[in-house]
């Protein structure tokens, strides 16, 4: 594991700059990222060909008609490879928006309180600049428990994608099934140990300290890597077609907890309770199967 490029991922400068069709809801925008206007790291102005600044991600906010510049700064921006994010007012919701994915626009109620829109649209900045969100989440706040719960839910979705895959050697007679679960119980563990040192840089822990991260959040932790070796174990020990969907379940849920475990230990010095241990379990095995159904359509 690069740790190194890691640590560097999150030391970066961040720019995130939100171009309005008015400066007053520009304004209005940055400070749901940031409530402080001397953090310097988010800045708004007003979309057009003369004002766009050089940034990590773009949010741009959008009240009424815009102008012919408003409209070719838009477009140039949505061409880039710099993601762009959409918020925009109930009034303006009938505009049409070409070249911005409908899962990076962004509606502002009239009557919605901020917390409403500052979770979409923390949301939707996650998904569209996850790497550029690490060094953010760190800087911000109020960024920290989106981009936490997206490094948890990409996590265990992509470890439970692997279980899947990893089931398929089994049917190879012989060696099959030794080197999948040999390959799974490597790359799973590897994928769980980089998320315990995002979360850990993302909650502000310096990653120079390396093993000893671990070593601290592992009594936090450890529960969660037994139980899941344990469960797949016995689950290792059904044929291979039969136990291709417990394995998925487990990987996504022994994941799921592992991180929510570390998390609740960044955040707030302590393990978590027994009460909301059992809940995390149960809200990753919701998780899972909702994962599981979806990568059974495909």
């Amino acid at each position: 594991m690069d740790i190194q490029s890691l640590r560097e991922a999150f030391d970066r400068s961040v720019s995130l700059r939100v171009l309005g069709s008015d400066a007053g809801l520009a304004h209005r925008v940055a400070r749901l990222i940031e409530p402080d206007p001397e953090a310097g790291e988010v800045t708004s102005g007003v979309l057009g060909t003369a004002s766009r600044e050089r940034a990590d991600a773009y949010i741009v906010a959008i009240g009424t008609p815009l102008d012919s510049d408003a409209r070719r700064a838009l477009s140039d921006l949505s061409l880039g490879e710099i993601p762009v994010i959409v918020v925009q007012t109930e009034a303006a919701a009938g505009m049409l928006v070409l070249g911005i994915p409908d899962e990076r626009v962004v509606t502002l109620g009239v009557a919605e309180g901020d917390h409403l829109v500052r979770d979409r649209l923390f949301r939707a900045l996650v998904h569209a600049a996850p790497d550029v969100m690490l060094s953010a989440g760190r800087r911000h706040p109020l960024l920290r428990e989106p981009v936490a719960e997206h490094l948890i839910r990409d996590t265990s979705r992509v470890n439970a994608q692997f279980a899947a895959l990893s089931s398929l050697p089994a049917n190879i007679p012989l060696v099959g099934g030794l080197v999948g679960d040999m390959a799974d119980m490597l790359v799973l563990t590897k994928n769980q140990v980089l998320l315990l040192f995002k979360l850990a840089g993302l909650y502000g822990r310096d990653l120079a300290l390396g093993r000893h991260l671990i070593v601290e959040v592992m009594p936090v932790v450890g529960g969660a890597f037994v139980w899941r070796s344990t469960a797949r174990a016995l689950v290792g020990l059904l044929p291979s077609l039969l136990g291709l969907v417990p394995k998925t379940l487990v990987a996504y849920t022994g994941t799921f907890v592992v991180g929510q475990s570390a998390r609740y230990y960044y955040r707030f010095g302590r393990k978590p309770p027994p009460e909301l241990m059992r809940e995390l379990r149960a809200e990753g095995s919701r998780l899972a199967r909702e994962t599981l159904a979806r990568l059974q359509r495909r």
